[in-house]
């Protein structure tokens, strides 16, 4: 399987990011931070899918760790991969709420069937990635740390050809399953718990016995119930003419009741009314009072003054003809004038006081006329204010009348319901009766509650006690049964010290020679072979004796350890070659390890995807003159 192309449509940082990758040799290069990780995790989701874990986990999962920073709804992304040939596009949704996982045959055009997708991947999970194909450093472990991680891993993958099964933690845990049954299940009790078996049925013979009594005695306390009953309804029938009587005279009393308060709810309303219009008198004689005005004669005799008084300036008309009287008397007495101009100036002395007479009579009529318009003008207001007053008397009248009726109609429906309250029901009251029977009856229902109590009490305990019996015959079976589970778990030990022995005899020769094939080219023949014992003690074989791992550097553990990977790998995927993918690696990698490994996988490896925040890969990559495809980041 080669990887072709990854299209992060949307994945933690990038958006539509598209990366392509070619057969051999790949180094994607990029500094802290600049996306190596996800890509890195993107083809793992890719292939197993990212889930979103729940409670306080949530926080800091793989799903939220990788949610796009950019609309995080669009949590998705493409692969390509070829494989056998053929063409394939892997298409997948992160989404939790909108979960999709498709894989198209790029060459047809269709997409492919579950059963086709597990046969194109098969063989490979999660597991199996994360400890065969994806290789990282081992990290700052200690030289003793180091040696038992190759040991788990050699006795895992040797006994199992499976990351996922543990035999020493399968025999651990059957010990304690046997253990647990054990002191679960105490052997040697069977007689006590047939004792309590037989007990218990006893008990619930007798209390049988006594429900059936109680049984008894709550069916004739319930013939009495139905006779009082019975009795109840006929009182009732004979009752109802009396209560339907009283309804309707409570009802005539309700209504009278009703318009009572709806005759004294508006003569409440005509008071107040009352009170309104005298205040308002009493606010319209005040201001008339005030100014002057104490009788409708007054207003009238106002009124005429008003219209009768004359505008005309009476003075100076006067005046003004008394000018024009001097002034023709002077022309007249002069008839030399027009011989003499100096006779013109009397004249002309009059016909100026004249005119001054006539502008002054003119100014002095028309601010008369404004005076007048004036005291009409008031004079109207007050006559406004005498209608206003007579209207309000009129009301006043009015209002009184109406609250006059409304007390009279008021005192005829008050002795209506003083009649209403002294009538006497004709009908027989069988109340007390009626309570009577309902008390003797309710005593007696009392009675029964009480009886059905006990009976469920009696019942309850019963079933409690045939629980118990279930429990203790459940008890015995387990008993037995745990047993034979404690046989069938020292015979399962058996089975599997059988099975892992045989694996490891077959398997384990496998693993041997691959690992020894893979050894011999990462270091360049400096160790031939790899030899796994059978405690699985890891040795190399140097070219004068094998040496435990225990006594190798850091590097050449690590090579150890990606030998095995490459071999498991092999082993479990077969002719299905899977791309291998480096993260940081070659760390503790010397530029010689590097070197050999970098040419053997370029040359041997179908795919080879190295992530390195150094260029180091790329400069021994160059110095080797390797073919690769160099990514940056």
């Amino acid at each position: 399987m080669i990887i072709k192309e990854l299209e992060l449509t949307n994945f933690g940082k990038f958006n539509h990011q598209s990366v392509s990758l070619k057969p051999g040799l790949n180094i994607i290069y990029g500094e802290n931070e600049a996306g190596k990780t996800t890509l890195h995790t993107f083809i793992r989701g890719m292939l197993f899918g990212i889930e979103k874990q729940r409670g306080k986990a949530s926080a800091k999962d793989l799903y939220t760790k990788y949610e796009p920073w950019e609309n995080p709804s669009y949590y998705e992304g493409t692969m390509r991969i070829e494989n056998g040939g053929v063409n394939y596009r892997i298409e997948r949704i992160f989404h939790k709420e909108n979960k999709a996982f498709h894989v198209i045959n790029e060459d047809t055009g269709k997409e492919l069937t579950q059963n086709e997708i597990d046969t194109l991947f098969a063989g490979l999970n999660e597991s199996c990635y994360y400890n065969t194909v994806s290789i990282s450093q081992l990290g700052s472990t200690t030289d003793k740390e180091l040696e038992t991680i190759l040991k788990n891993y050699a006795a895992n993958i040797g006994s199992t050809k499976s990351m996922e099964i543990d035999i020493k933690k399968a025999f651990s845990d059957l010990d304690g399953q046997k253990k647990k049954i054990a002191s679960e299940n105490r052997i040697g009790e069977e007689d006590m718990i047939q004792k309590s078996i037989y007990n218990a049925k006893d008990h619930i013979e007798i209390s049988e016995r006594e429900q059936q009594q109680i049984i008894a005695t709550i069916e004739e306390k319930k013939k009495i119930v139905k006779e009082y009953d019975e009795k109840a309804q006929e009182l009732a029938g004979l009752d109802s003419k009396r209560l339907e009587e009283l309804a309707k005279q409570n009802e005539r009393k309700d209504n009278l009741y009703q318009e009572i308060t709806s005759i004294t709810a508006e003569l409440d309303k005509h008071t107040e009314t009352l009170q309104q219009i005298e205040e308002h008198q009493e606010n319209l004689r005040q201001t008339l009072k005030e100014r002057g005005i104490e009788s409708p004669q007054m207003m009238e005799e106002l009124n005429e003054k008003v219209l009768n008084r004359s505008t005309m300036p009476a003075v100076f008309i006067i005046l003004m003809m008394a000018s024009i009287g001097v002034m023709i008397g002077l022309i007249a007495g002069n008839y030399r004038m027009l011989q003499f101009p100096e006779t013109w100036v009397k004249p002309l002395i009059c016909l100026g006081f004249t005119i001054v007479f006539l502008l002054l009579a003119i100014i002095r009529y028309l601010w008369n006329k404004r005076k007048k318009e004036k005291k009409l003008e008031a004079v109207k207001e007050l006559r406004q204010m005498m209608e206003r007053l007579e209207a309000a008397n009129h009301e006043e009248i009015y209002t009184k009348r109406q609250a006059d009726r409304k007390k009279q109609n008021l005192e005829n429906v008050q002795n209506l319901l003083k009649a209403e309250e002294e009538r006497q029901l004709t009908q027989q009251d069988y109340s007390e009766e009626l309570k009577e029977l309902e008390s003797r009856r309710r005593e007696v229902s009392d009675e029964i509650s009480k009886a059905q109590w006990v009976l469920e009490q009696k019942q309850e305990r019963d079933i409690e006690a045939g629980r118990r019996i279930d429990e203790l015959q459940l008890r015995l079976e387990k008993i037995e049964k745990a047993k034979e589970e404690i046989q069938a778990i020292e015979n399962a030990k058996e089975s599997i010290e059988e099975i892992a022995t045989e694996i490891r005899n077959s398997f384990g020769r496998k693993l041997n020679e691959k690992a020894s094939y893979y050894i011999s080219c990462i270091t360049n023949g400096k160790y031939d072979s790899l030899y796994i014992d059978e405690r699985l003690n890891i040795s190399v074989n140097g070219r004068k004796s094998l040496i435990p791992t225990s006594k190798l550097s850091k590097g050449t553990a690590e090579q150890v350890y990606m030998a095995l990977r490459l071999a498991a790998a092999d082993i479990i995927f077969e002719n299905d070659r899977k791309p291998i993918l480096l993260d940081d690696a070659f760390v503790m990698y010397d530029n010689k390890r590097m070197g050999n490994t970098l040419r053997f996988m370029a040359e041997s490896m179908e795919q080879v995807i190295v992530f390195s925040c150094h260029t180091r890969e790329k400069v021994m990559a160059d110095k080797l003159g390797l073919q690769y495809h160099f990514i940056r980041l």
